[in-house]
């Protein structure tokens, strides 16, 4: 099934009603829908590719077609974030972190080879607004820039946590996207975190 994944400009009252109704009236069918007040991934069936171009309405914007597909998995935050904790007292901080880090950086890693989506700038953009979609955190913005790689961000899902499965993620992102092994530095400005990375050697 294919997805279609929007930004949300401008929240408003009815956005995901007009959205569907948009879908609907260029024959697709919404089957499944996840995301918030910042992008929204909308499940199709049809092929929305020959009327791509129509699927408009105020307050979004159509990043990509995932034409893969996607199953996805919810889990309570809070619940998640409790379990993460309980494990965090059994095995340490080091230990969690570690985990989380290599688990972030391996889930983007089977992102960006499993799924298509295009050039290296939309594969990452595109995945950067799938996190936000699944509430994993909020992305502001990605520059490529002297070969340094900007990512802005906010609410990783795993704050508390120090964000060792988001920095992981980013940094899983970049190395695959950009098919260069890169490090990584994420610091925080107020409630923004600005994850940098450049080329390694």
């Amino acid at each position: 099934m294919p997805w279609l994944l929007f930004r949300v400009v401008r929240d408003r009252p009815g956005l995901l009603r007009d959205l569907t109704l948009v879908v609907g009236s260029l024959g697709l069918d919404a089957t499944s829908g996840v995301g918030n007040t910042r992008a929204i991934m909308l499940g199709v069936s049809g092929d929305p590719m020959p009327v791509i171009n129509g699927l408009v309405t105020e307050g979004v914007e159509l990043i990509n077609l995932i034409n893969e597909s996607v199953i996805p998995i919810a889990f309570s935050r809070r619940q998640f974030i409790n379990a993460l904790k309980s494990v965090l007292q059994q095995v340490g901080v080091q230990e969690l972190g570690r985990t989380l880090y290599r688990l972030g950086y391996e889930y983007a890693k089977a992102s960006v080879n499993e799924v298509p989506l295009g050039d290296p700038m939309t594969t990452m953009r595109t995945l950067l607004y799938t996190a936000t979609a699944y509430n994993r955190l909020a992305f502001r913005g990605l520059e490529i820039r002297n070969n340094e790689v900007r990512v802005e961000f906010e609410e990783p899902f795993d704050e508390e946590l120090n964000g060792s499965f988001t920095e992981g993620y980013i940094h899983g992102l970049i190395n695959t996207a950009l098919s260069r092994l890169h490090v990584i530095r994420t610091s925080r400005v107020g409630n923004t975190y600005v994850s940098v990375a450049r080329p390694y050697g």
